[in-house]
């Protein structure tokens, strides 16, 4: 199930007595995982009937399981980093998964066993086959627009605050999807937003924290327009958060291919939907790239994609101090076509 089955579950009583916890979106798994102790635990002893366990062998995890709770119905055993889950061999493998896949369907109905996964679970893996074919396996999945706008307003309501479609696009284009983080920049944009009920575009663009690629769009943005010296006051705040000179020039490289590509496919008149789909963008992000293209057509796209390559390959091969490269790069797409 996914984790808005699960959520509904929760609420209408249904506990398993073994989940298998997966998928991308760690933000939503934590809440969840949080909202079942909350069912599941006595206020007060939690500590005393909740335990959680790292890269645990196969025995340690039922030794844990068939421990009875204390002055509670349960005891949750949330299990994590479990290389028996996970690509690569772990050690005591065939032993190990033998003896929890036997013991899934044996766990005390006093138990609620958690496996938590951050890395990627392995499909193929013995125990992964046994946990997916439990009613308890819930994926965590990334949240398409339409469920990151309702997360983001739902996460707004009790500050009083709401946010429209296009500024929810916005943020999530600014600050990036990671809900984790995005949760830090509703806290502050509410606020900064003080009395007023919507936060606004001006809102976001004022005091929401720019991811690199979003730096980026601005950086060809002033690039296009001839604007060098803004242009390269973005390159030092890039420079500033840390980012490479190499993984710029590689940014970079990914934006003015995503350009050329998007003029082919206006050229051929795809739909909107489509072309989005092709290029891996959001639809807000795909308006603002048209913007960039302009009256550019392919051919000088593709040049200026030539020039991004023939940097990254100077610099490989040693003509050039990646300083230099990105400098003469950025000069050069400032140019006028």
């Amino acid at each position: 199930m996914d984790q808005w089955a699960f959520f509904d579950a929760l609420k209408s009583g249904a506990v398993h007595n073994v989940y298998l916890f997966h998928g991308p979106e760690a933000y939503i798994r934590r809440s969840a995982l949080s909202a079942l102790e909350k069912k599941i635990l006595m206020p007060g002893l939690e500590s005393m009937n909740r335990t959680v366990m790292s890269a645990p062998s196969a025995q340690a995890i039922i030794e844990n399981c068939e421990t009875l709770p204390m002055m509670s119905d349960y005891r949750l055993i949330i299990v994590r980093e479990c290389a028996l889950l996970t690509a690569g061999k772990a050690k005591d493998e065939a032993q190990d998964s033998e003896a929890l896949c036997g013991y899934l369907t044996r766990v005390p109905d006093t138990t609620c066993l958690v496996f938590d996964m951050d890395a990627p679970v392995d499909k193929r893996k013995k125990l992964t086959k046994a946990l997916m074919s439990m009613p308890g396996a819930v994926s965590f999945d990334a949240l398409d627009d339409a469920q990151l706008h309702r997360w983001i307003n739902q996460t707004l309501r009790p500050m009083g605050k709401k946010m429209e479609r296009a500024v929810c696009d916005q943020l999530a284009f600014t600050s990036g999807r990671d809900l984790t983080l995005l949760h830090g920049e509703l806290l502050k944009l509410a606020a900064y937003a003080q009395e007023r009920e919507y936060i606004t575009a001006a809102d976001v663009e004022a005091i929401a924290t720019h991811t690199a690629e979003c730096t980026i769009f601005s950086m060809v943005d002033a690039l296009s327009a001839g604007k060098v010296r803004e242009a390269f006051e973005l390159l030092s705040v890039l420079l500033s958060a840390g980012e490479q000179r190499i993984g710029i020039l590689a940014m970079i490289t990914r934006h003015y291919r995503q350009m050329m590509h998007l003029s082919a496919m206006l050229e051929k008149r795809q739909p909107q939907a489509q072309m989005a789909k092709a290029l891996g963008v959001p639809p807000f992000a795909l308006g603002r790239l048209q913007k960039q293209i302009g009256r550019r057509g392919y051919p000088q796209l593709s040049d200026c994609v030539a020039r991004c390559v023939q940097a990254d390959y100077d610099i490989k091969r040693g003509a050039i101090r990646e300083d230099a490269a990105l400098d003469r790069l950025m000069l050069r797409l400032a140019q006028p076509e």
